[in-house]
């Protein structure tokens, strides 16, 4: 559910920008680029003291610090609805409350998942952030501004109840030399009395991972962490350039609006429902014919509807007055929804949930974190200034580069981990 806080986030930029758009609210915006990166400038922050703070206070204790971040930043906007600066702070805060999400969340499941489920487990990610996306656009639609933050801090507040309940990760307790409650912990996640063999596996996981230091020279200098880092970096970095936040925040306010065939937020609505069910495909697939395959499927697919949607908006932008190909970008929009959910969206979260040995996890993760923020960073703040010097289209046309250079580089250096212990990927990592 910490997935679903963050698309309430996410999603809540589509019905606010058009609210502000059009003067439904006391905001006077003139930079939305700027509004939205604040989110990712705050999610480029908090990972690096997260992996501190899972390291000094667990991976449950670090958790239960986001709800509450999260619950700060919709109750000042709540009070100060007319300030702008408020509404940049809030922002800044809801994402480092992202940072940690993302950059803890991963680990804790990745943990406490069996090892044959752990590849679907770990795609559920952006369902649930897809689910708190969908939430929050379809009900925003007939709500005003300040109905809408009341929804995303009710969304927050469940959470932050909820995960009191859950255990410690039982790998955590087991590098703390906690046996006893780390065995305890497997039986409850396990729901079984007898867990004796995974206790084990777990113990000589820990063991011989915890040999070398937890520092980021480890990370870089040991042959298996670097090529680990490389891989799920890559994957990071390459899902931002992809395109999808300014997908995401924009396109209620790009897609035209005059002389159109669907309203830009019903459309909005509908990409983010097929994302939704195309998050579904990889839990069958991720599995069977593995993660780097759909990786690279995922971005060739991309490409080229990112190319299209470029296309279409400068046909429909220059075309004749009643807009005949107003369809085009609608289309290419859910197009590239369904292409990035078949792999980009969902193996990022699972790489980095299983790539990294015990030792540098804390250190590792917080670093890719960074890359998906910083990708969006770039791409979101650059947005307005792109479109006012080339036109919006030219915004899709540098997207559609971005993948075509993922693509071909995934597949030289990913490797494939469907089905493996984290032992046995260390090892395939250092061979």
């Amino acid at each position: 559910m910490g997935y679903l806080v963050c698309g309430n986030w996410i999603g809540w930029s589509s019905p606010a920008t058009y609210l502000m758009k059009h003067n439904k609210t006391e905001l006077d915006v003139t930079n939305y680029g700027m509004m939205i990166a604040m989110y990712d400038l705050g999610n480029l922050i908090s990972p690096i003291p997260c992996g501190f703070l899972l390291g000094l206070l667990g991976r449950k204790l670090t958790i239960c610090i986001i709800g509450p971040l999260n619950m700060i930043a919709w109750t000042a906007i709540l009070v100060w609805p007319s300030r702008l600066d408020v509404l940049y702070a809030a922002r800044l805060f809801a994402g480092l409350a992202k940072g940690m999400t993302l950059c803890s969340i991963p680990i804790y499941v990745g943990e406490i998942a069996e090892v044959k489920l752990r590849g679907t487990v770990l795609s559920m990610f952006p369902i649930s952030l897809a689910l708190g996306m969908i939430g929050i656009q379809s009900i925003g639609q007939v709500l005003d501004y300040q109905q809408l933050n009341m929804l995303g801090l009710s969304f927050s507040t469940v959470f932050t109840v909820l995960f009191l309940f859950m255990p410690e990760s039982p790998y955590y307790l087991m590098q703390k030399n906690r046996r006893d409650q780390a065995e305890k912990s497997l039986r409850r996640i396990r729901a079984k009395g007898d867990v004796t063999d995974e206790l084990e596996m777990i113990e000589k996981t820990v063991a011989k991972q915890m040999q070398s230091k937890a520092t980021y020279g480890e990370l870089f200098m040991n042959k298996s962490n670097r090529k680990a880092f490389v891989i799920t970096a890559g994957a990071c970095v390459f899902q931002r350039l992809s395109g999808i936040s300014p997908f995401i925040h924009f396109s209620s306010i790009t897609l035209p609006n005059t002389h159109y065939w669907m309203n830009p937020l019903v459309a909005v609505m509908v990409f983010s429902l097929v994302k939704s069910v195309g998050n579904l495909v990889p839990l069958v697939l991720v599995d069977w014919m593995g993660r780097k395959p759909l990786m690279v499927g995922s971005h060739a697919l991309m490409a080229l509807v990112t190319a299209a949607y470029g296309v279409g908006l400068y046909v429909v932008a220059n075309g004749p007055e009643h807009k005949p190909l107003a369809w085009w970008p609608v289309v290419a929009l859910w197009g590239y929804a369904l292409s990035y959910s078949l792999g980009a969206g969902t193996l990022t979260y699972t790489l980095l949930g299983e790539m990294f040995a015990a030792n540098v996890k804390t250190r590792a993760a917080p670093l890719c974190v960074m890359m998906l923020a910083s990708g969006s960073f770039v791409l979101d703040g650059i947005y307005t200034t792109m479109t006012q010097a080339f036109g919006v289209h030219s915004n899709y046309f540098l997207y559609s580069a971005f993948n075509f250079v993922w693509a071909a580089s995934a597949g030289f250096v990913m490797v494939e981990t469907k089905g493996k212990t984290f032992l046995e990927i260390e090892e395939m990592l250092a061979s």
